[in-house]
């Protein structure tokens, strides 16, 4: 049996449960890692919701917050935490946007509930993304039209139900909603804003979805009034685009994230490829240092290879420097997911999971050596045996 002793490196706080189990707990304090004069973000990837996931988290008492609990204190210790949720969250909703005359009566039925190639996940994901620390949701992707026109109004509605806030696509009730969101942390405000290079060819009548590309002008136009804006700290932006399983970024998306840089975002943070790509480090046209994490990976998938089930929880500081907010300290913590025999699928820091050296070499060759954090480093010593 694989067991995991955890000691926070805090007075009181001891814990020994299985791999599978919540092993990160309670963290009282922030760590030196997180700076106490700054807005630290943690952002993700892809959060996907094959068949193998829905059905895993069906099956289990706490549903989809199984999957988050052992990298949930690592998301909540940031100020803002930001992922990518390729799914909509559409209750009872067929594929095409159709309404189900006889709702399911659990979370994953592979029909009103289902998996690729058009994906809809129950709302109660919502939820438990909030209490593993998710403030901020991208919904602008090539799924967001999965159940519809009445899907994005539902997955809006059901992320909002739990406290979550969204960008890139806007309910039909609310057409002259903004694209972007703005959070507000430590007397600071962050605007986030995201795009989608496409929605898959689906009908999307209503223009509730932002296309990075062919609405380019709109994206870097919103970027600039942002950044210029005083009731505006910051601005991230957060495309969906890229190639799958490219662990390399296209032209476009360096043209782009370029100009969204120039444009006036501190930092810029993809989606997509289901795969790592590089961190890019940039000084834009004004001076001010930036970087590029081109794609996030796939935070939780049932993709199997060793590119698609590791990942990283990336973390940068917003401070302030001569008059405005710029981004600083890119690092990140290595994540696996891991399917246990008993616990189902979970997201795990990969340092505790077994066999995970090809993972975490992997992870370290797209990130660089550079930034990678430990769980020493979090506050946290681990035996895994």
């Amino acid at each position: 049996m694989i067991t995991l002793a955890i000691l926070w490196l805090l007075p009181n706080l001891a814990f020994a449960q299985s791999c599978g189990a919540d092993a990160f707990s309670n963290p009282a304090a922030r760590s030196g890692v997180f700076a106490t004069n700054a807005v630290t973000i943690a952002a993700v990837g892809d959060v996907m919701t094959h068949r193998a996931v829905q059905r895993n988290a069906a099956s289990l008492d706490r549903g989809y917050g199984a999957h988050y609990a052992s990298v949930a204190p690592f998301l909540s210790r940031a100020d803002i935490t930001i992922g990518n949720l390729e799914t909509p969250l559409a209750e009872n909703l067929l594929p095409g946007g159709r309404e189900t005359t006889s709702p399911p009566r659990t979370i994953f039925d592979d029909r009103v509930y289902s998996g690729y190639p058009t994906f809809n996940a129950h709302p109660s994901l919502a939820a438990a993304l909030k209490s593993a620390g998710f403030d901020v949701l991208q919904t602008a992707n090539n799924h967001a039209l999965d159940r519809g026109p009445a899907g994005v109004d539902r997955t809006i509605a059901a992320l909002r139900s739990a406290g979550l806030s969204h960008t890139g696509t806007r309910a039909r009730s609310d057409l002259a909603a903004p694209w972007h969101t703005i959070v507000r942390s430590g007397g600071r405000r962050i605007a986030i804003l995201a795009c989608t290079f496409s929605v898959n060819g689906l009908s999307d009548p209503n223009r509730q979805a932002l296309r990075c590309y062919s609405q380019q002008d709109e994206v870097l136009g919103t970027i600039s009034a942002l950044a210029r804006s005083s009731s505006v700290d910051a601005v991230l932006f957060t495309p969906h685009w890229g190639e799958e399983y490219s662990l390399t970024p296209n032209r476009r998306q360096r043209q782009l994230a370029r100009a969204a840089l120039d444009a006036g975002a501190a930092a810029v943070i993809g989606a997509h490829p289901h795969v790592l790509q590089p961190v890019e480090r940039y000084t834009t046209r004004d001076g001010r240092p930036a970087f590029i994490a081109y794609s996030m990976g796939n935070f939780i998938s049932s993709q199997w290879s060793i590119p698609r089930r590791n990942s990283a929880i990336l973390f940068f500081d917003l401070v302030r420097s001569g008059g405005q907010m710029i981004a600083r300290s890119p690092r990140y913590l290595p994540t696996r997911v891991m399917p246990y025999r008993t616990g189902g699928w979970r997201i795990m820091p990969t340092e505790v999971t077994p066999d995970g050296a090809a993972g975490l070499a992997h992870v370290t060759r797209m990130l660089g050596a550079e930034g990678r954090l430990g769980l020493a480093d979090l506050g946290a010593r681990v035996a895994c045996n």
